[in-house]
């Protein structure tokens, strides 16, 4: 009997390290430091749309521009006509419409622009924290936490206490840093989902009777 309880035990223990010998080896600590804002700048879901938002925004400021053109011209239309004619009117009026067209538009698309851009930042931090949670699962990382700022800007006291109670981390050893890598996994990643799948071929005419 006791023989027997012998033999069960050495099998247990063969079965365990064979397990732990079939299961991926981490990479390094189970902890891990992250520079958020460069992995967001730098991912290609957040590059993919800025530059239409970038265009976007140059057309604005390009119509924006020819509205100020105007206006110039219109004030120095105004430095030369008699301030009795009825062109001097029309010029006053035209000036008044054309400065408050230009508040408006520049207002009003500085509030579009910068709510779709927020929208951007959003879906570009949900898109990576999914994959964050890929990549940390595939180098058993346990926790992530943010890189602290390289600088604290400068500021009233309020500011600058604020800043420092939003630090995270005050030090790490740069070995640590995995944003480099981060952003290649998450970049290859969605480089094959943009990429297509091989068109499947055209089914083939029946044939002939």
């Amino acid at each position: 009997m006791r023989l027997l309880l012998l033999l069960v035990l050495c099998a247990c223990t063969v079965s365990t390290f064979a397990g732990d010998a079939g299961a991926p080896s981490t990479s390094g600590p189970d902890y891990a430091v992250l520079r958020l804002d460069e992995a967001l700048r730098t991912s290609k879901v957040y590059l993919a749309r800025i530059d239409q938002l970038k265009n976007d925004k140059s057309e604005v400021d390009d119509h924006l521009k020819q509205m100020d053109m105007r206006l110039q011209e219109v004030n120095r239309s105004l430095e030369v006509l008699s301030p009795t004619s009825d062109k001097f009117a029309q010029a006053q009026e035209e000036r008044e419409v054309l400065k408050v067209k230009s508040e408006l538009l520049a207002k009003r698309s500085r509030a579009i622009l910068d709510r779709r851009h927020g929208a951007l930042l959003k879906e570009t931090y949900d898109v990576l924290r999914a994959q964050l949670a890929d990549f940390a699962k595939e180098r058993r990382i346990r926790l992530i936490t943010l890189a602290p700022n390289p600088e604290i800007p400068n500021g009233g006291s309020n500011e600058m206490l604020m800043q420092l109670g939003m630090q995270t981390a005050l030090y790490y050893d740069p070995a640590l840093d995995i944003t480099d890598a981060f952003i290649a996994f998450a970049n290859g990643r969605y480089a094959a989902q943009a990429t297509p799948g091989p068109v499947p071929p055209a089914p083939s005419a029946p044939a002939g009777p």
